[in-house]
Formats: C-alpha cells, structure tokens, sequence
C-alpha cells in the first residue's frame, strides 16, 4: 500500500508542476496587461464609439434630407445647410446674372421665426402682475371711499351746524329743521 500511495502523490505532483508552468507561460504580468492589454482594449472602444456615432450622424442625415425634401426644400450639402426651395433654386439656375441682393432678400425672406425661450418665472410675473394690478385697484377703492366719508363729515357738520342754530330767545330756527326733515323724507323715497 505504501507504494501505491507515493505513485499517487508523485502523479498528483507532476500534474501540479505541469498546470504551475502551463498557467506560468499564459499568466501576463501586471504592468503588461495595464500597458499594452488596456491600451488596446481602449483604442478598440474607441474606434467602436466612432463608427458608432459616424451611423448614427448617417442615419440623421438621412432622415434630414428626406424630410426636407418632402416640405419641398433642397437640403444643403457640408456645412452650408441653407435652406431653399426646391422650385426657386431651379429659377436661380435658370438665370444668367442672379444679382447677391436679390439672393440676400430671398434668403431673408425664406428664415422663420424664432421660438422665444421659455421664461422659467412666466408664472411669478403673472402673479407679480395680478397683485399690482388689484393693490392699484385697491387703492383706488380705498382713496374714492375717502373721498366719499369725507363728503358726508363736511355735510353733517354743516347739517349739525345749521341744526344748532338759535333765535335770540333760545328756540331753534325752524326753517332748518323743516328742510332736514324734507330732506330726511327724499332720501327715503329714493332709496325704495
């Protein structure tokens, strides 16, 4: 038995020592792998990501082009993306001196208009707005209600005076309380 057993362990030693230098031959060190293995793997990813967008801008254009030609434009080519329609750029071909203003007016007449922003604070100026709007409201209300209490403090002390007034033996003047009363009596049919 015990010779079987170092046969064993002399096998299983052998099988170690092959996997150690086989795995040895395979095994990169770390300074390779982080400078030639991961600067490869870069340059792939970022080859990759380019001719990814490249497709992408393709596919844009594309589908530029396509659009602008059924709203009836002639799409630019490279970076002059002007846009012009289809019918007019034929009649520009056509004539033999095309004079630049009339080109500059037909390129000013052909620009849309913009789209203004968007004020983030639209909705507190309009609330900013509305209060002003009812505190100058107010104040109006409020001055004009003074202005009428004013006006019935004047006449009720006129009233009041006149109420007060005497003959020289100490008897009220009655022309004063007749026209009060009649006055007291027009009122209420007024107001009813």
């Amino acid at each position: 038995m015990g010779r079987s057993d170092s046969k064993v362990a002399k096998k299983d030693d052998s099988d170690t020592k092959d996997f150690k230098a086989r795995s040895a031959r395979e095994r990169i060190s770390l300074d390779d792998f982080v400078h030639r293995k991961g600067q490869v793997r870069a340059l792939e990813e970022f080859k990759y990501r380019k001719q990814r967008k490249k497709v992408q801008t393709a596919k844009a254009l594309r589908s530029y082009r396509k659009v602008m030609k059924q709203e009836g434009y002639e799409a630019g080519q490279g970076a002059s993306r002007k846009r012009m329609e289809v019918s007019s750029r034929h009649e520009e071909d056509d004539s033999d001196h095309s004079n630049i203003e009339d080109v500059e007016d037909n390129v000013a007449t052909k620009t849309h208009k913009r789209r203004h922003k968007m004020n983030p604070f639209q909705k507190s100026v309009q609330k900013a707005e509305q209060k002003m709007v009812t505190a100058k409201q107010h104040a109006q209300q409020k001055k004009q209600n003074e202005k009428q209490r004013l006006q019935k403090l004047k006449e009720r002390k006129q009233r009041t005076k006149l109420l007060n007034k005497r003959t020289k033996r100490g008897q009220p003047i009655m022309k004063h309380v007749v026209d009060n009363l009649l006055h007291k009596l027009e009122k209420q049919k007024n107001e009813s």
